[in-house]
């Protein structure tokens, strides 16, 4: 119940804000930046968005609460250059065994 808050507050927070707010454009490269453990493969295969879609803001709220919410990443950030989607993401750390 609080990760579904969480995301949900988390994606209304990035939908709402101005700072935020892209121009829809269609996607024509994903990149994936700050993985160190986690395959890029894995990261795509989370990714409701890919090439030839629509990017929109709508769409970037999907991709945070996504991938936050394969526990894999204490960070996610949607970056955007010309027609690139950039998927900037920080790792949780590994547990020491």
């Amino acid at each position: 119940m609080k990760k579904t808050m969480l995301a949900g507050l988390l994606a209304a927070l990035f939908a709402a804000s101005g700072a935020a707010a892209m121009e829809p454009f269609t996607v024509e490269d994903v990149r994936v930046e700050g993985i160190q453990r986690v395959e890029a493969g894995t990261v795509f295969s989370y990714l409701p968005v890919k090439v030839g879609e629509t990017m929109n803001d709508e769409k970037a709220a999907q991709v945070i609460k996504t991938l936050f919410a394969t526990g894999f990443f204490k960070d996610v950030r949607i970056e955007v250059d010309g027609r690139v989607l950039i998927v900037v993401v920080q790792e949780r750390p590994a547990i020491a065994q």
